[in-house]
Order: C-alpha cells, then structure tokens, then sequence
C-alpha cells in the first residue's frame, strides 16, 4: 500500500538515517540556493514539513514541501522530491488531497527542464512562469 506519511519536525534526525538524507542529492540542482544540511534544519525548525513515501511500511522516497498564503491564493509547493524508481506520481493524488485540506487551491514547484517534462508528462503540472536570474 502506498502512502504519504507527514514526519514530525521531532522525527527529522531519524528521517534522516532513515533515507531523507537523500534530499541532500535533490537539493544540488537548486543552484547553489540550499544544501542538505540547511533543508534538514529549516525541516526541524518547523519552516517546511517533510513527507516520507511510503510503500508496505518502507520508505521509497521524501518530499519537502510548504504551504505559502499568496495574495490571491494559497499554494503548497513542494520544494524537493527524491523517488528513485519509486513511481512519484503514484503518491500526487495524495499530495493534492493533503493540499486541499490545508486550504490549498494549487500545488507548484520548480524544476529544470527535465524535470518539467516529467511532471508534466506524469503529474500534469502546466507552466506558471519561469525563474531567471543574473548572478552578481
């Protein structure tokens, strides 16, 4: 049976020995934004809850996401995803109904192109705008 299951912030430690420390790998392609360690913090902290993927008891993957209040809207965004052959998008119709019940009337992330094609091709994600930078 395949789940989400919602950690403590209490739990993040155990988590992390558990296989979340994996989340250090998807936190690379942020450029340089965050790394492993400062995600396992800000988890602990309480600033963004982490999501174990559940299969038969076992985790297959983990998820960090947050709920942000816009002006307009209110959106979970899922900020990282580690799922190696975990099939991710088995578990988005449980992330959805965890979004609505938060209030939620969106769920969003970044991804790079790759990435993208995935989530849309599997999970129907549709474009928003895209992040740009110039570095100083």
């Amino acid at each position: 049976m395949r789940r989400l299951i919602v950690v403590p912030q209490t739990h993040v430690d155990r988590a992390w020995k558990e296989g979340a420390d994996s989340l250090g790998r998807a936190c690379a392609t942020s450029g340089g934004e965050i790394t492993g360690d400062q995600l396992k913090m800000m988890i602990a902290r309480g600033e963004r809850t982490l999501l174990r993927l559940d299969c038969d008891g076992e985790p297959v993957g983990w998820c960090v996401c947050n709920v942000e209040q816009l002006p307009n809207m209110r959106v979970m965004f899922v900020y990282e995803l580690t799922a190696p052959n975990a099939n991710f998008e088995a578990y988005f119709d449980e992330l959805k109904q965890m979004a609505v019940s938060l209030g939620c009337s969106r769920v969003r992330c970044a991804a790079k192109p790759a990435q993208e094609r995935l989530y849309r091709m599997r999970c129907g994600y549709k474009p928003v705008y895209q992040v740009l930078e110039v570095e100083l």
